[in-house]
């Protein structure tokens, strides 16, 4: 048997279970990823001013990065919890929500799953 690539046709969304037991953490997960990308939007403005313009990073803007990525963090560590608390309430929703996870993760060109 092999592996065909995944298309975004083959994705079903767990409704029942993202709508329901494993709906935190579904937030929890978004709410990481859009910490991530704040962070890294960021560095990445900062990391453009200092190629094209030799512009570097103010003491604000060296503060605002620092504080996205303690958002992050934080965000990281509750999802983390969430994952955890689902697996033991109930380890099929967890399982289902982090092959939804992978499934979305392989479509977009994010594979950061690892929690």
């Amino acid at each position: 048997m092999t592996d065909t690539p995944l298309s975004a046709s083959d994705l079903v969304r767990p409704s029942s279970i993202l709508d329901g037991i494993a709906a935190s953490t579904w937030e929890a997960y978004n709410a990481m990823q859009t910490t991530k990308q704040r962070h890294y939007d960021l560095l990445q403005i900062l990391e453009n001013k200092k190629k094209k313009f030799n512009i570097d990073p103010t003491e604000k803007d060296q503060a605002l990065l620092k504080n996205l990525l303690s958002d992050h963090d934080a965000q990281v560590k509750r999802f983390t919890e969430a994952s955890q608390e689902l697996k033991a309430a109930d380890a099929e929703a967890h399982r289902a929500l982090f092959v939804y996870i992978g499934q979305v993760a392989s479509l977009t060109g994010n594979g950061e799953t690892h929690h």
